[in-house]
């Protein structure tokens, strides 16, 4: 299953919700791209994401044009900016799912323990919200499929 994370800027969301998504299950590849790609990841996303359990890459951040004529199982945006990209993209993708998480650097700020706080409390609700997503939808479509269709408790083998 082929999903695209969009967000702003590619540097903190969409890196994060790759992450979380990734640690649900297998049988994902997931991509991340931004609206307006950022530079690069701030340190305090490494260090929220290392207090939680996850090691985020160093990839550059990626333009979402680079993707818009692909197709996708999903295309999950994560902010108003990232959907409003959805008349960019061709017609074949075959699921849409849109979030609204805050932007954590919004209203900018120099304090970093603030920055921290704030990208702490945004990782709370997407790890909540992307696990409910992952069960509703995606969980059933990545098990594996016997013979008779079912998932589980199948008895035909």
């Amino acid at each position: 299953m082929n999903l695209l994370i969009v967000s702003n800027n590619d540097t903190c969301r969409s890196r994060m919700a790759l992450e979380i998504l990734s640690s649900f299950g297998r049988g994902m590849k997931i991509f991340t791209a931004g609206v307006l790609p950022g530079t690069s990841v701030p340190d305090v996303v490494y260090r929220v994401m290392e207090q939680n359990g996850y090691a985020l890459s160093h990839k550059k951040a990626c333009d979402v044009e680079l993707y818009c004529h692909q197709p996708w199982d999903y295309v999950i945006t994560l902010c108003g900016e990232a959907e409003e990209a959805r008349k960019d993209f061709d017609n074949k993708i075959k699921n849409w799912k849109h979030f609204s998480f805050d932007d954590p650097f919004q209203g900018f700020s120099r304090d970093e323990s603030e920055h921290e706080q704030r990208i702490a409390q945004v990782y709370d609700v997407m790890n909540r919200q992307l696990y409910e997503f992952y069960r509703d939808e995606l969980s059933e479509q990545l098990l594996p499929r016997c013979r008779c269709g079912a998932n589980t408790y199948c008895r035909c083998e």
